[in-house]
């Protein structure tokens, strides 16, 4: 089968790799898509992600298929069945020498009857990567683009939440991404308001306003403080919620926020954490690392799927084939696209 490869010193190409062999408990899906997660997936191609990640590796996490066979003692999962992230080979494993990056840009991967696995055996251990491995009901109607973008969705849905953002707070989001659109998106079904982007290129922050931003700053053109707080009438926001990962944005965004606000890191930076010591502020701010549930939101994502409450194809920028990765992922790098869904 064909997958994409990355080396963790820059470059990516597309080889032969062995096909997944589905172990007793083990499903073998064909991947129908998956989107590039930007951020996290261009630190991985250059190395700079976990110091422990081993290459060259299977890239992909934001994967989509159809199960087409299942193993022996599989009793939960069925042919014709769709899920999300099926990979090549699960963290730690080989694939024909290519480590696992999570391999879910790959023609064919695997998901796993974790149930099974555990009424069969209570002590056996499942990879934790299993439990994202969730299924998608054929009756959404979905398109395989359409489908890999609940994995973004589902992470942001969860990470607002577990912000605690409610009717009323007001956002200062940094970045305008894919990930940035998302916060904007459920920042309002939360009911924030004002929900502010912060990013560098106008045609981004436009895409930020499709997504429920009520307003926008090009922080190439105009100060970030001082456009924020003409916006909130000088209060300042309840929340900073970081999708950039710069660190310099972050530390100006301090003197954005209320006096009892908080600022929440959800971006990836290679090297390790930002350090946040140096920050000077009243003792009432709040700095957190809040990550996503992304398992926890699947049914809410579904419901607002079936309820035609959230416009997928709004949160990708371009559907490339698997074969054009290459060309594909020197988009990112440009900036010319900030979310792409790779089709096999």
């Amino acid at each position: 089968m064909k997958a994409a490869i990355a080396d963790g010193r820059g470059n990516v190409e597309v080889k032969e790799v062995p096909d997944p062999v589905p172990g007793p408990y083990q499903c073998l899906c064909k991947t129908l898509a998956c989107a590039t997660c930007t951020g996290t997936d261009q630190k991985i191609v250059d190395g700079k992600l976990f110091p422990g990640m081993k290459y060259p590796g299977i890239l992909g996490h934001e994967s989509y298929g159809k199960v087409i066979s299942c193993g022996s003692k599989v009793r939960n999962i069925h042919e014709g069945e769709m899920f999300l992230r099926p990979i090549a080979a699960y963290h730690g494993e080989l694939l024909g020498g290519y480590h696992s990056c999570w391999g879910g840009f790959s023609e064919y991967g695997l998901v796993t009857d974790v149930k099974a696995l555990l009424e069969d055996d209570k002590n056996a251990a499942a990879p934790f990567y299993c439990k994202y491995q969730q299924q998608v009901p054929a009756e959404l109607q979905l398109t395989p683009a359409q489908a890999t973008m609940l994995v973004t969705q589902k992470e942001l849905a969860g990470y607002i939440k577990n912000v605690e953002v409610r009717d009323g707070s007001s956002i200062l989001v940094l970045g305008a991404g894919s990930v940035a659109m998302s916060m904007c998106f459920f920042a309002k079904l939360k009911g924030a308001f004002p929900v502010i982007v912060v990013g560098r290129r106008d045609d981004a922050l436009a895409d930020c306003m499709k997504a429920g931003a009520d307003s926008v700053i090009n922080n190439a053109k105009e100060d970030l403080v001082e456009q924020v707080r003409k916006i909130t009438d000088g209060k300042g926001v309840s929340f900073v919620l970081d999708a950039a990962g710069d660190a310099g944005m972050l530390a100006k965004s301090a003197s954005c926020l209320a006096s009892s606000g908080k600022i929440s890191i959800y971006a990836t930076r290679g090297g390790g954490s930002l350090e946040l010591n140096n920050f000077q502020g009243p003792s009432s701010w709040k700095f957190e690392f809040n990550g996503p549930d992304e398992a926890g939101s699947h049914q809410y994502l579904l419901d607002l799927v079936r309820l035609k409450a959230v416009n997928l194809d709004l949160f990708y920028s371009h559907r490339i084939p698997l074969s054009e990765f290459k060309e594909g992922f020197a988009l990112l790098r440009s900036k010319k696209a900030y979310k792409i869904v790779f089709e096999m």
